[in-house]
């Protein structure tokens, strides 16, 4: 039996660049089948079980590595690597989670940044493999994992989209990392560990904490779980009494299609939107028209006009606004949450 557990480490360590990407693929692959919307108790049970089996991993490795399960570790001598394999799919198939969620609240002109580090740790992932067995980055990792979550799990806990709420998640975060790391240094490595893995993790930690709410009071953050299903200019918008919306649109000339700023006529403008939002939640939506300043070549804003939405909608919840007499020029119109985080944007040129 031993000589098996020898063998399969042998193959584990052999074949580490192809394990590791087809853990990663694995995660990948389960979170495009398995989550469909950011509200559903089934989808953050997903991502939920993800974290918690992460964790697991992360306590076994340190363990094992700290000589406290040196029997389970003899007779199964490939566990190490087997576990920084479940970590890794883990992470992967958390960070792919995140890029499904806030990819569908981002608007990438206001966004990209933000946008471009998930995208990086999920990309990523697979080169981190060597990193798994070290104690300050699993925990800098796990923090971030963490903290991705909280932003979006507790506005569909509480049924608000507040700035404390934010708040509340990076302490919740900090606070779980904190006694985590504290149960690490007391039961399984007896208070001795590397000074320079001490430091290290409180800079990881500080780092990405300060980097979150920087982003996140710049409007960097994608205002999760909002997200913007529908968007665009028309010459009318007209709600029924069954209370579906009649669209009069632009009858836009066929070259005009993928141009940046769609051309229309002067008069009056409407910009029509589709905005989901968990169920029994309600805020507001304000739609920021902006006109170019060719002089000063700045984006000058003309009006906000704001509507509040109920959430629960699959497809969205529908609103509009308009202006009259909209002056030649190029305009765009943002659809913002009340922080001013922008969800999507429309452009459009008046002739």
């Amino acid at each position: 039996m031993g000589d098996k557990f020898k063998n399969l480490k042998s193959w584990i360590e052999k074949n580490d660049k192809y394990l590791s990407i087809a853990f990663f693929t694995g995660g990948f692959v389960l979170d495009n089948f398995t989550l469909t919307r950011i509200d559903l108790l089934f989808d953050n049970l997903v991502l939920f079980s993800y974290l918690t089996l992460a964790t697991l991993a992360i306590l076994l490795i340190n363990l094992i590595q700290a000589g406290k399960l040196n029997k389970i570790e003899t007779r199964f001598p490939a566990i190490v690597n087997g576990l920084s394999l479940v970590t890794q799919f883990t992470f992967g198939g958390l960070f792919s989670g995140y890029v499904i969620f806030y990819t569908k609240s981002a608007s990438l002109a206001s966004s990209w940044i933000f946008m471009l580090i998930i995208y990086g740790f999920f990309i990523g992932n697979e080169k981190f493999r060597k990193h798994y067995k070290r104690v300050d980055f699993q925990l800098s990792i796990l923090f971030l994992a963490v903290f991705s979550f909280m932003i979006f799990f507790l506005p569909v806990i509480f049924k608000k989209v507040e700035t404390y709420i934010f708040i509340l998640a990076g302490l919740i975060s900090l606070t779980f990392i904190f006694f985590f790391y504290q149960f690490l240094l007391k039961f399984v490595f007896s208070n001795r560990i590397k000074r320079s893995q001490k430091s290290n993790l409180a800079k990881y930690i500080i780092t990405i904490y300060l980097a979150f709410n920087l982003m996140y009071f710049f409007n960097i953050i994608p205002p999760v779980p909002l997200s913007l299903t529908e968007v665009g200019i028309y010459q009318g918008v007209v709600k029924s009494s069954e209370g579906e919306y009649l669209l009069n649109e632009y009858d836009f000339p066929w070259y005009q299609f993928g141009n940046y700023f769609m051309k229309v006529n002067g008069g009056t403008v409407y910009v029509y939107s589709s905005v989901f939002a968990p169920a029994d939640l309600d805020t507001n939506i304000i739609n920021v028209w902006q006109r170019y300043n060719e002089e000063t070549h700045h984006w000058v804003v003309v009006e906000k006009i704001g509507y509040p939405i109920k959430g629960g909608r699959g497809e969205g919840y529908r609103g509009y606004s308009f202006i009259t007499n909209a002056t030649k020029g190029k305009w765009r119109v943002d659809v913002t949450n009340a922080r001013g985080q922008v969800l999507g944007r429309v452009k459009f040129e008046v002739e």
